[in-house]
């Protein structure tokens, strides 16, 4: 009998109850006028779009067991982020998410269980000092105010780490946007809207999923392909590939899972041919509702009117919950969000896209060798994009991403990944131009903030080769099937890999109103990896300028290396030119070394301007340092450390003398 996995159909009344107090009414709140809307968690439907139930992995959101949360008096829901049971990847933090009329809404937390509060950290922490937090006569509350200056904020119980979180005390991250304009939202009936929860009933109904086990899903054929990168051709056969049950572990290429009956990924392509060839047509509207499929897949749209294109703009209701399946095979690419070779593409709305990474970790045991860099939302080579109000959970790896592109607006958008399995950067602007975000949180595992990480998909599958040399390049057929067949997927679902960031440098790259949240690694890191595959202009250097950071911050756990750090790793390479500014930032790290910029001496090039202004360190430091080299212009100003402003030089660990520093001016008083 073949095995699947099926959701409970039991809901508990009580849930169902709470669900319905927070059905999204928006309440208003006495006696401020505070007008406070509720996300409501997300709740699965007995039966999906297809006709049957939804696999055990799509649940219903649960209930903090840990908090309860009222802003302006109103109760908001608290969901737990727990994947301890879906990739065992820990469960560090609970979320509550509400939209009001007021920056500065006052919040309530409630803690429950037997663990009274003993203290409180808010970060960032240079805007709730602790004379702002007020914790009730019997230790179970604490209140307070959300600052103005950002409207995100993680409360830590009884420590003030990242590395304190734990599943017994998960920390508890506040999102409050700002109201939805409701004129704004599209009209489904309008005619340049499509309806895409009724356009995938019927097609469902129409092209009904017939898979089964056993079944051929694809015949043995060859794949040739640049295998370890370098240019040289390599042709690998391989087998026939078979359908094998959903909840099988390691599905790898050529054989493929079974669908779901409910997965609607096809009727997405479908829906955006059908919105291409309708004039009248130019709005994807996803209403509430529960979605399985491969991720919002938009490629190859041309959305630029001088070239023949269409805009396309696509809306997500905030009750939609848009879930990633278990991914066709191992060695396939399905992020949660996937726009490439695209133009002139909007998507607006607060439905929920949830990436399934710890599952799909857990189940396909994935690694760089075998598989291609996945994350989030990632924009390749495309231009023109806008997110306003996106909400990413449980990205597979880096939860915000940019390959080649350009003209980028990210405004208000999250990634909420607070999970133990690495590569979980929070924006990873890889490589781009004139990329703004303007206002974001992320929660992850790895760098807050990255750029310069070029082809972070070449490693599949040349690390197969590196880890086993004995490997038969001449005659590859005198090679084990699973060795063919990991070659032979590259070249199906990877042959880009060395295209990702070929076009050019990364310029005039902005964030402004920005949170992270990491259990490691650093809190800006520019460069790395910067010279892997060889520019189209047949140039020497990838250039890296013009980096752009206003109210910044950085929440690094104590087992971090965090702090701010240009690094590059080829010692021939140019590329530090243009300017970095960070103005008004916050960091929360272990780390004495507070900048390294850059980390190596080996560049040639000088980068043109440093601005360092109003940076708050937010942990003592006993024996800060620095480092600053190969700079025309550098300024530091308004330095604090511990949470005091640094008037004397020799407490900054800046060194008295700076290499290659042409100017350097400061407000040091010695």
């Amino acid at each position: 009998m073949k095995k699947v996995m099926i959701r409970k159909k039991t809901v508990s009344i009580m849930w169902m109850m709470f669900v319905f107090i927070l059905t999204g009414q928006t309440i208003c709140a006495k006696p401020k006028n505070i007008t406070v809307h509720p996300y409501a968690p997300f709740v699965i439907p007995e039966t999906g779009l297809g006709g049957e139930a939804y696999p055990s992995h799509v649940r219903n959101d649960v209930a903090s067991a840990r908090f309860n949360v009222k802003v302006a008096d109103t109760k908001v829901a608290a969901i737990r982020y727990d994947n301890t049971g879906f990739g065992n990847q820990g469960h560090n933090m609970d979320v509550a998410r509400f939209a009001t009329n007021s920056r500065t809404p006052e919040i309530e937390v409630n803690v429950k269980g037997e663990n009274e509060i003993n203290s409180v950290t808010i970060h960032p922490v240079r805007f709730y000092p602790q004379e702002k937090l007020k914790i009730s006569p019997d230790k179970r509350s604490v209140t307070f105010e959300m600052a103005k200056e950002l409207p995100y904020a993680i409360v830590i119980i009884n420590g003030n780490d990242p590395q304190d979180a734990s599943t017994s005390n998960p920390q508890l991250t506040l999102i409050n946007d700002p109201l939805e304009d409701l004129t704004e939202h599209p009209l489904p009936k309008a005619p340049n809207v499509l309806d895409f929860k009724k356009f995938a009933e019927n097609y469902l109904k129409e092209n009904p999923i017939t898979e089964t086990s056993g079944q051929v899903c694809r015949p043995a054929g060859s794949v040739t392909d640049a295998s370890l990168n370098d240019g040289r051709m390599f042709t690998w056969n391989y087998e026939k590939g078979v359908f094998v049950p959903y909840t099988d572990r390691i599905v790898a290429f050529p054989n493929m899972r079974e669908r779901s009956r409910n997965d609607v990924s096809d009727a997405l392509q479908a829906a955006l041919e059908v919105i291409k060839n309708t004039p009248e047509l130019n709005t994807l509207y996803i209403p509430a509702g529960t979605y399985l499929w491969s991720g919002l897949r938009i490629i190859n749209w041309n959305g630029d009117r001088k070239n023949g294109g269409k805009p396309l703009f696509v809306y997500t209701d905030e009750n939609a919950l848009m879930i990633n399946r278990l991914k066709e095979c191992r060695e396939s690419n399905e992020p949660a969000i996937y726009i490439a070779n695209s133009s002139y593409v909007t998507i607006s709305g607060r439905g929920m896209h949830d990436g399934q990474g710890c599952f799909t970790f857990a189940m396909d045991r994935k690694d760089a060798r075998n598989t291609p860099h996945q994350g989030g939302a990632v924009i390749k080579k495309s231009s023109h994009i806008t997110f306003n109000d996106t909400y990413i959970r449980d990205s597979q790896q880096w939860n915000w991403e940019t390959h080649d592109a350009t003209d980028i607006e990210l405004n208000n958008i999250k990634g909420l990944s607070p999970y133990n399995h690495g590569w979980i950067d929070g924006l990873n602007l890889s490589s781009g131009k004139n990329i703004t975000v303007n206002g974001s949180i992320t929660l992850g595992n790895d760098d807050t903030f990255a750029t310069g990480h070029y082809n972070p998909s070449n490693e599949f599958p040349i690390r197969t080769y590196r880890e086993n040399p004995s490997i038969n390049l001449i005659n590859t057929d005198d090679n084990p099937a699973e060795i063919r067949n990991t070659f032979a997927a590259a070249g199906v679902y990877n042959k880009d890999r060395m295209e990702w960031s070929r076009d050019g440098a990364s310029e005039n790259i902005r964030v402004n109103n920005a949170i992270g949240w990491t259990r490691t690694a650093h809190c800006i890191r520019i460069g790395g990896n910067v010279l892997v595959g060889k520019p189209q202009n047949n140039s020497s250097e990838k250039n890296i300028k013009g980096y752009y950071f206003d109210n910044f911050h950085s929440i690094a756990g104590r087992k971090a290396g965090g702090n701010i750090r240009i690094q590059f790793y080829d010692k021939t390479d140019l590329p530090a030119k243009g300017e970095l500014v960070i103005k008004n930032c916050s960091f929360w790290t272990a780390s004495k070394a507070w900048a390294l910029i850059p980390a190596s001496k080996d560049n040639h090039t000088s980068i043109r301007k440093v601005v360092l202004q109003n940076l708050y360190f937010a942990k003592p430091i006993t024996e800060p340092s620095a480092i600053f080299s190969d700079i025309e212009e550098l300024t530091i100003k308004q330095l604090h450390i511990g949470g005091r402003k640094i008037d004397q030089y020799d407490l900054s660990g800046i060194p008295q003398k700076l290499e290659n520093v042409t100017h350097f001016k400061n407000d040091f008083k010695d």
